[in-house]
């Protein structure tokens, strides 16, 4: 009877870690029936499995009653590789405003390539946001790709920078290089744009020198 409690109690906790995932991966809030079908769940179980992520913060709904992630996040994120964000931050928000760019960070939680941080122009009205928390594989878009060559040298060989057209997000495009973190942490800089013709060397350039400079304020 133990064991089929702690196997019911598993399936719940694994429930509750897939809706968290999904809800953050979505570009925007999500019904309650979006995230059942996304689950593979009746409505009515993600209704109550909501309802606990609502309860401790994980999860809130909007004015028009859609599942977004909850404030409660914020504060676990802040602890989530405290040195590296704390390095990182002021030049992204150097690179963003020179390069007119959002740049963000990604790392790997040893599945996927995850944004831990981003910034973005502080004076332009319409911009590019990429939401921290966002994961894909590290098979595509440039910063995934920067990632999977820093984990697999060899069949991998790393390039100064990698380039990548619409392939996590339509009609983005992102240029990203490594950083060369202590211990070999996976990590990678990264700026993402619109299609429209850019001075590609001149970003590049500009990464390299951030991620230079992000490294060396961790170690």
């Amino acid at each position: 009877m133990a064991n089929e409690a702690t196997t019911r109690g598993s399936q719940t906790l694994a429930r509750g870690l897939r809706a968290l995932l999904i809800i953050g991966d979505s570009p925007r809030p999500m019904t309650v029936a979006q995230l059942a079908e996304a689950i593979g769940i009746h409505r009515s179980m993600a209704y109550r499995l909501l309802a606990t992520l609502e309860t401790h913060g994980f999860a809130a709904r909007t004015a028009a009653g859609e599942i977004e992630l909850g404030a409660r996040l914020v504060a676990l994120a802040r602890g989530v590789a405290r040195d590296l964000q704390a390095a990182a931050a002021p030049v992204l928000d150097r690179v963003a405003d020179e390069l007119q760019l959002t740049t963000f960070l990604v790392t790997h939680d040893g599945e996927e390539a995850v944004t831990l941080l981003s910034a973005q122009p502080r004076d332009l009205d319409a911009m590019v946001v990429q939401r921290p928390g966002s994961r894909h594989s590290v098979d595509v878009g440039a910063p995934g790709r920067v990632i999977r060559s820093q984990l697999d040298p060899v069949a991998y060989p790393p390039a100064r920078f990698e380039l990548s057209h619409e392939e996590v997000i339509d009609g983005l495009n992102s240029i990203a290089v490594p950083i060369a973190l202590p211990q070999g942490r996976p990590a990678a800089l990264a700026a993402l744009f619109v299609a429209r013709p850019i001075d590609q060397e001149a970003i590049v350039e500009r990464l390299v020198t951030a991620a230079r400079h992000i490294a060396e304020r961790v170690r």
